[in-house]
């Protein structure tokens, strides 16, 4: 089983790597196919800059980096294409049949994937439109009757064996595997599968269709406050499309601000240009912000790819069919889609990976626009008698420079060396379960501590005599029963912090912290169970190495509540004294999670306020100087933003200038 997991993250990047091959080869179809040698190198040059801004690209790279779907369908719909498109070229008509066949047999193979490949077919259905008006002009026809009689009762079948993978899908749950989510394997329960009737819907209108709390304050932010058609079109403008379509695509292609969840903030999530007086508009200020807000997610690309983009649409439009068949797949893949998905204010996460295709077709924009520039500087420096040769390599040096600069800016927060975060705050939590007590139940909730557990169990095998419970997936009535049915046999019953922090209102004080997870205890009880807690600290959690290690955000999360749980146990420690056990589990943590990779100074704080209770004087002495450099630069960095933008700031300046005034630094940008 272990081979299964670095094979898993393989496909996602191989298949990004082939799906890289076919734009390239779909770029070679669409250019105009000139028999000059000098022309065709101009052409693999155009493609191979169109395939690396897509190779290069935000949405893709991080892709291509994770165990999910979106690669492989995105494999899929690549093929789709350029199959198409071999088809429309193909002169042999018997050949070009079987290119048809083999397209339905990957639609049938892409919808098991994902549907996303299904928004190649309006493109598809043009050049089947423009092959036939062809034919027509040459004064031959389509033989529909063919098409109608034999070709498209294959194409149905060849549809149908690519839905097998499907069938894959009830075996597997009949089998009883270990994580077996709706137990599809009876044909009633395969159809809500297939249907995905256990997510929640949106329908096409009305746009502010959601009724969960705060979604109503959300929703006003986008619409001013109405609720009838011009509202639902001013949320759409706004918020669907502006912010969750086209600020991806700047994502992508123009810059990213930093790469925190976007809930609409002035910054967080938000798109950059690198020219100052733009971003100046967009974020308030042109400044490059300080390392210690983590700045690996500061991505800078002067709109170059944007720009090469527009005038590859500018220059594609003369090939109408090209033009028409790509900006099609461009307009499918973003505009129509946002109408369809109807995405809620706010999402749990950013969905540019929703988009890809959009982004793909986009690319081939660019190879075009980089087509055009190379071909113009070969023409223009003859004429101050430089050679054309020349001028070629020139004008391919300055295309090349675009992805090359997409690469460099990307590079260190797509890099996963030594990204283990996940796998070991499942480790952490897993082993907060007493392991001399056998038949504990663990209770989690949510998607980010619910996926680590089920890998390290079904993967690595570790700690399979927990049973883990998605509270989500189980429904209450499972849940309660299961409480009970664990109580009653004595079992020790855990909850992660997300499940705690959903429920721990039902159980009246309680839940007790014993490491990464709270242990339900008989009568309420303190906070922190201060002899295991210490234990698992010292023996049985921690961390791998997280030096030159990309943190996202939610890897951030989790490290930052380790380390408030060890504050709390440290607290505990010095209250009872034993401060140097204290001493010894903040030191451990520390050699662990530095410092530098936290993002809240408040935390900072109250570790060093913990080093200081537990007698080490030093250590907090020292902490409080380097919290002092770190919050001086975020001040000083936030103070170049006008007045109105840092009043729109208050939740991330207000904690920064109340904590500075506690250090007595100062809190204004005099």
């Amino acid at each position: 089983m272990m081979a299964v997991a670095p094979w898993c993250n393989a496909l996602s990047a191989i298949t990004a790597g082939l799906t890289v091959m076919f734009l390239y080869w779909t770029l070679l179809l669409l250019f105009p196919q000139q028999p000059s040698a000098r022309v065709v190198t101009r052409t693999r040059v155009a493609a191979l800059i169109g395939s690396l801004c897509y190779l290069f690209c935000d949405t893709a790279w991080f892709s291509a980096v994770e165990s999910e779907v979106y690669s492989t369908a995105m494999l899929i719909a690549a093929m789709t294409l350029w199959c198409m498109l071999r088809w429309y070229r193909s002169s042999d008509r018997r050949q070009g049949q079987r290119w048809l066949l083999l397209i339905a047999l990957l639609y049938g193979m892409g919808y098991c994937v994902h549907q996303l490949t299904l928004l190649t077919s309006p493109s598809l259905l043009l050049l089947f439109v423009f092959k036939a008006m062809e034919q027509k002009k040459k004064g031959h026809q389509l033989p529909v009757r063919t098409y109608l009689t034999r070709v498209l009762p294959l194409c149905l079948l060849f549809f149908v064996i690519g839905l097998s993978p499907y069938l894959i899908i009830p075996i597997r749950s009949a089998a009883g595997t270990p994580i077996n989510e709706g137990n599809p394997s009876t044909a009633q329960e395969f159809k809500v599968y297939l249907n995905r009737e256990r997510y929640e819907k949106a329908p096409l209108y009305p746009r502010m269709w959601r009724h969960h709390a705060n979604d109503a304050f959300y929703n006003s932010t986008w619409n001013g406050g109405d609720t009838n058609l011009l509202g639902n079109l001013q949320f759409y403008g706004s918020y669907q499309l502006t912010y969750m379509y086209l600020r991806y695509l700047m994502w992508n292609f123009s810059g990213r601000y930093n790469d925190r969840q976007g809930y609409g903030s002035p910054q967080n999530g938000q798109f950059i240009t690198g020219v100052p007086f733009l971003d100046r508009m967009l974020v308030g200020t042109a400044e490059r912000p300080p390392d210690s807000l983590h700045t690996k997610g500061h991505n800078i690309y002067y709109m170059l790819p944007l720009l090469l983009g527009i005038l590859g649409l500018v220059v594609i439009s003369d090939n109408k069919k090209s033009f028409w068949a790509v900006l099609t797949l461009f307009l499918m893949g973003g505009v129509v889609l946002s109408v369809y998905l109807n995405h809620p204010c706010y999402e749990p996460r950013e969905r540019d990976y929703a988009y890809i295709l959009s982004f793909y077709a986009f690319c081939i924009f660019i190879g075009h626009g980089a087509g055009w520039i190379v071909e113009q500087v070969a023409r223009l420096l003859p004429k101050v008698r430089i050679n054309s040769s020349v001028g070629s390599l020139l004008g391919t040096a300055l295309v090349l420079a675009v992805p090359l600069l997409m690469a460099c800016q990307n590079w260190d927060d797509h890099d996963r060396s030594g990204r283990f975060i996940a796998h070991d705050a499942g480790a952490n939590i897993l082993n907060s379960c007493d392991s001399n007590e056998q038949g504990a139940v663990l209770f989690c909730y949510g998607d980010n501590d619910t996926f680590p557990l089920w890998y390290l169990q079904t993967v690595e095998h570790e700690r399979t005599d927990v049973r883990v419970e998605n509270i989500g997936l189980m429904g209450w009535a499972n849940f309660s029963n299961l409480l009970q049915e664990s109580i009653q046999l004595g079992r020790p019953v855990y909850f992660t912090h997300y499940a705690y922090n959903q429920f721990h209102g039902y159980f009246d004080g309680r839940l007790q912290l014993e490491g990464n997870a709270y242990r339900l205890t008989a009568t309420p009880c303190d906070s922190v169970a201060v002899e295991p807690f210490y234990r698992h600290v010292m023996k049985h959690m921690g961390w791998q190495p997280l030096e030159h290690v990309y943190i996202d955000e939610t890897c951030c999360k989790f490290l930052e509540q380790y380390w408030r749980d060890v504050v709390l146990l440290a607290e505990n420690l010095s209250n009872l004294g034993m401060e140097a056990q204290a001493d010894s589990a903040l030191i451990k943590t520390s050699s662990e999670i530095p410092l530098s990779t936290l993002q809240t100074p408040s935390l900072i704080y109250d570790i060093a306020q913990a080093y200081a209770h537990a007698g080490n004087k030093d250590q907090a002495l020292h902490i409080l100087r380097y919290l002092s450099t770190i919050l001086t630069d975020q001040l000083n960095y936030y103070h170049t933003l006008p007045p109105e933008r840092q009043k729109a700031l208050t939740y991330t300046l207000q904690p920064r200038e109340e904590l500075a005034a506690k250090l007595s630094l100062p809190t204004n940008n005099q």
